[in-house]
């Protein structure tokens, strides 16, 4: 009579599958809006930079500094700039109406929220004495272009995807989603909506190891419920080993 192995420990049963473990390397690019939960191949850089032009930070009016010295200035709204719209340069003595995310026009060095301002006709008043560069958030103040704004083996989050879209990546390399086959042994296992025979359970390993593959990005091939007996299983073991990595 052949002797008994001792059964493994769960520690050495883990070491043991993680050493069977060989990294994916193949590739494919998608695009971003479908990149959630992929795993990115290739480090990505920035092309531009974020801000791509100095742009206000708040609704109000963009000034020349040494035109509100006083604290108290009038000058007049020569132009209107909404975001996305191209403004003329700032004349002396004048002031420009932005509206936050404008581009700052060529001769205003300051931005001074509305709140601070008032309006009469064509003419406001500026209650506040302004410094250089207020309110104005610099070109490539957030990212700047050539820098590395996701490294390699990220698992890209909603964060992520729209970091990558800030920079005009409408697609990105990930690594190809690791390929699973399951399946469930037991005469006893039924599934949830069908009549609970004497004897029968329902099988709710499946439910929650498909759960769990799904949430880590397998792509899952389910082999169902297969028969309690070993020339069941040895069969559906060998057709799950092809094209599978797991």
């Amino acid at each position: 009579m052949s002797e008994k192995k001792p059964m493994l420990t769960a520690a050495q049963a883990l070491d043991f599958l993680l050493s069977a473990v060989r990294p994916i390397t193949e590739t494919e690019t998608v695009a971003t809006l479908e990149a959630n939960g992929r795993v990115l191949a290739q480090a990505q850089t920035s092309q531009l930079n974020v801000p791509p032009m100095d742009n206000t930070q708040m609704d109000g009016y963009a000034v020349r500094v040494t035109d509100c010295a006083s604290g108290n200035a009038e000058l007049r709204v020569a132009q209107r700039i909404p975001a996305g719209q191209v403004g003329q340069p700032l004349e002396a003595g004048t002031a420009a109406r932005i509206f936050t995310g404008a581009m700052i026009p060529e001769g205003a060095d300051a931005v001074v929220m509305q709140e601070q301002c008032e309006l009469s006709g064509d003419v406001v008043t500026v209650r506040h004495t302004p410094q250089p560069g207020e309110w104005i958030r610099r070109t490539g103040e957030d990212i700047r272009a050539g820098s590395t704004i996701l490294p390699a083996g990220t698992r890209l989050r909603a964060q992520e995807l729209g970091l990558a879209a800030s920079v005009g990546l409408a697609a990105l390399p990930v690594l190809r989603r690791p390929r699973v086959a399951v399946f469930f042994t037991g005469d006893e296992l039924a599934m949830p909506g069908e009549p609970l025979k004497p004897g029968a359970i329902y099988n709710s390993n499946r439910f929650t190891l498909r759960g769990l593959l799904e949430n880590l990005g397998c792509d899952i091939t389910d082999f169902g419920i297969v028969p309690d007996s070993l020339d069941a299983t040895r069969a559906t073991l060998r057709e799950a080993a092809v094209g599978h990595d797991l």
